[in-house]
């Protein structure tokens, strides 16, 4: 009974944290579509004029004319622009509650199903920060009588900005970032899962051997993010705005559950390596 029970814990707790990463990701490239409409339409300079026109006529005539309809559905952007910015914060804290749960089960699961279950979880998170856009960064100018035009707007995940700088021929970074902040935490993900399901097979030696090099490489990932939003923030100035999205939020999940799942695993090891002394 007992079994059963847990067993259901850990599908809904996995569930959960599937359901709200998706959210999370689907609410965050909803709103990229909807920032990227609403700052397109700031860089039409004949539009800009036409809206700061149209704007000085509605205040001269105290609200009489009628508005047109770029100026109603600019409105209407920057209104959803805050409904969805909402949406995808509460999406991204209702993640970070349900990974919160997940660890408090280490009061109540075995260390091995605890372990799997953390570590599929840190899996599912890393997927979905990879593929969640992590920082938007808008330039904007200041000019006399059309007020703030964007000059750019950018919003890039992981996965884009590796893209991006192939495509510009930046080659080393590239190299870099898609090693360190994609296939290493996918490999080191990936090896834990293996040591947890073939921990009692002879296969199960070279994994952990495979695990424990990978284990050396555990903060580079969160290293090299972190060299990536400098590089995607550099010559930040005050015509420039830069914000962090919940893909970095998403990321930083899986590091965490990541440094759990390491520490959770060697003690599933070293617990079977105990058995075996035992059993000999």
């Amino acid at each position: 009974m007992r079994k059963t029970i847990n067993t259901l814990i850990v599908i809904l707790i996995l569930s959960a944290i599937t359901f709200f990463s998706y959210k999370s990701y689907s609410s965050a490239k909803e709103l990229e579509r909807v920032n990227t409409s609403y700052y397109k339409a700031q860089t039409d300079i004949s539009k800009l004029i036409k809206r700061r026109f149209s704007s000085i006529l509605d205040k001269i005539t105290m609200g009489m004319t009628k508005k047109s309809s770029k100026t109603v559905n600019l409105n209407m952007l920057k209104a959803k622009r805050i409904v969805l910015k909402e949406k995808n914060k509460r999406y991204t804290i209702y993640l970070a509650i349900s990974a919160t749960i997940l660890l408090l089960l280490y009061f109540i699961l075995d260390i091995t199903t605890f372990s799997l279950t953390v570590a599929l979880a840190s899996l599912i998170t890393l997927l979905y920060g990879i593929v969640t856009p992590i920082l938007m960064i808008v330039i904007h100018k200041y000019v006399n009588y059309l007020g703030d035009i964007v000059l750019s707007f950018e919003s890039k995940t992981i996965i884009e900005t590796i893209e991006h700088l192939y495509h510009n021929a930046n080659y080393p970074v590239a190299i870099v970032i898609l090693l360190f902040s994609v296939i290493v935490p996918l490999l080191k993900t990936l090896s834990m899962i293996a040591v947890i399901i073939w921990k009692e097979l002879h296969i199960a030696k070279k994994l952990v051997t495979i695990f424990k090099h990978l284990g050396k490489w555990s903060m580079l990932d969160v290293f090299v993010v972190s060299l990536l939003l400098v590089y995607l923030s550099a010559g930040s100035s005050e015509n420039s705005y830069s914000e962090i999205e919940s893909g970095l939020y998403i990321f930083l999940i899986y590091v965490i559950l990541s440094i759990i799942t390491s520490i959770s695993v060697n003690r599933v090891l070293e617990g079977n390596s105990e058995k075996s002394v035992s059993v000999a």
